[in-house]
């Protein structure tokens, strides 16, 4: 996520249908922002992968767009156009369903869109119920693996943690877990903080590390990992006709 991508380079023929842009959470400098950054930052990176893999799960109403034609083609929103979240991905998904391929993702720093995180833990918890309310709707593949290995890796940290404390001996089991999960953190986020110029929130991985599983498990972060920011208004298009 170094460089731009050419609209006319990728896994597919042509010029793409659907463009995904990176979006940055923006807030006042405390813990409680930070974290939200930095998970925030996470599904950026990993939703731009799996784009670039040819397999799309996770975007972001904030800053993308699509071809009208292509959008007109599979009659738009009407599919999900009864629920409350996810028009966004939705479409994604099924203009990647028509056409393998013709969905990209814009890593150019040019293109990143700002927008403001939840201000408060209730409107954290708003966010993360309408999150999870579409997990049921998908149909990709993809995102449908994406979510429960998410939900199960968080789950599987905070119970070890807790087994720890009963059983001491688990302890060196469960630490090694939970650096694995770090390093792989690590190396998933610095590339997409570096990108984004916020690199500095890397420093705050650790401690944060060790509030991410209760928090996770309270506000249902794992769903978020199969979602984005809510609707995020409807999408812009790439062309006029």
């Amino acid at each position: 996520m170094n460089a731009p991508l050419p609209f006319g380079e990728g896994p597919g023929e042509g010029l793409p249908d659907f463009i995904s842009g990176p979006v940055l959470l923006t807030g006042p400098d405390t813990w409680f922002q930070r974290l939200l950054g930095l998970e925030f930052a996470g599904l950026v990176g990993v939703g731009g992968a799996c784009i670039g893999r040819g397999a799309p799960t996770m975007c972001n109403g904030a800053n993308l767009a699509y071809r009208r034609a292509a959008f007109e083609a599979i009659n738009g929103y009407a599919a999900h156009a009864h629920l409350a979240s996810g028009d966004d991905e939705f479409l994604m998904h099924q203009l990647h369903a028509a056409r393998p391929g013709s969905v990209r993702f814009l890593a150019d720093a040019a293109a990143v869109v700002r927008t403001a995180a939840p201000a408060t833990l209730g409107a954290l918890l708003r966010q993360r119920v309408r999150w999870a309310s579409k997990w049921r709707h998908y149909q990709s593949p993809a995102s449908r693996r994406l979510a429960p290995l998410v939900l199960g890796a968080n789950v599987a940290l905070a119970a070890g943690a807790r087994g720890a404390l009963a059983w001491p001996a688990l302890g060196p089991w469960v630490a090694a877990a939970w650096l694995l999960k770090l390093g792989a953190d690590w190396w998933l986020l610095a590339p997409v903080l570096r990108f984004l110029g916020t690199r500095r929130w890397l420093w705050g991985l650790l401690p944060l590390q060790l509030l991410y599983a209760p928090y996770a498990l309270a506000v249902g972060a794992p769903a978020g990992a199969a979602g984005t920011a809510g609707r995020g208004g409807r999408c812009g298009e790439l062309e006029s006709k």
